[in-house]
């Protein structure tokens, strides 16, 4: 058995955690942690919620990746997109970031969506972020655009952490990406479909539980061979 003794996850709020009761700062449950355990590596986590793929890729090229790490990353919903803004906001953790990850429709600008984060997504609104999002969307909104800007995050990370060494494993969240290079799914499904059509149980706000994540990674580790 290849023994890592680092693991390193990468996406959005699967990947992060959300709804698995653990996910301050990120979840001991989700399948990348789970492999982390069953190896005895250490475990990192860079996923966030509400991430694109280019948030996602931002967070892995900042990372240095050493030769005994596995990767694992998910990639999200390509219709998100990562912006650079021309000014400052608060993130959901008051922290100052001029970074927003666009998401058409997305909960986030709305107030009442979630009690916790209702100033936060007042800001938003206030700064004209649901704006930039709608026209955004309006003239460059189309699966093509979608596509072509995933492709460039996953050869943009696979260079990155084969430089290094360091071992990569693509996985998804949503069936759309399955036949991108170097990306796989779960018996040719999204994680999420591929939860869904097993049965696992699904939060309210549509993330899947425990059980999912534990045979999630019983199908990673398969495939790696161990």
């Amino acid at each position: 058995m290849t023994q890592y003794k680092h693991i390193v996850s990468a996406g959005c709020s699967f990947i992060h955690g959300s709804e698995l009761g653990d996910e301050i700062p990120f979840s001991q449950n989700t399948y990348p942690a789970l492999i982390a355990n069953e190896y005895k590596a250490s475990y990192e986590c860079l996923a966030y919620p509400s991430a694109s793929n280019q948030g996602i890729a931002k967070k892995i090229l900042a990372h240095d990746p050493k030769p005994d790490t596995l990767y694992i990353v998910q990639w999200t919903y390509p219709s998100r997109f990562g912006v650079y803004l021309n000014f400052n906001i608060e993130d959901k953790n008051k922290n100052k970031t001029n970074w927003f990850d666009l998401a058409p429709n997305s909960w986030d600008y709305n107030p009442k969506a979630f009690h916790e984060y209702t100033e936060y997504s007042q800001q938003l609104i206030d700064l004209g972020i649901p704006d930039l999002s709608e026209q955004y969307y309006k003239f460059t909104g189309n699966h093509e655009q979608f596509m072509f800007q995933t492709l460039l995050c996953v050869k943009a990370v696979s260079d990155h952490i084969q430089k290094k060494n360091a071992k990569v494993i693509f996985r998804t969240a949503t069936t759309d990406l399955i036949d991108l290079p170097e990306v796989d799914g779960f018996n040719g499904k999204g994680f999420v479909d591929w939860s869904t059509a097993h049965g696992f149980e699904i939060g309210p706000y549509k993330h899947p539980l425990h059980e999912a994540h534990r045979y999630a990674a019983i199908s990673v580790m398969e495939n790696l061979g161990e």
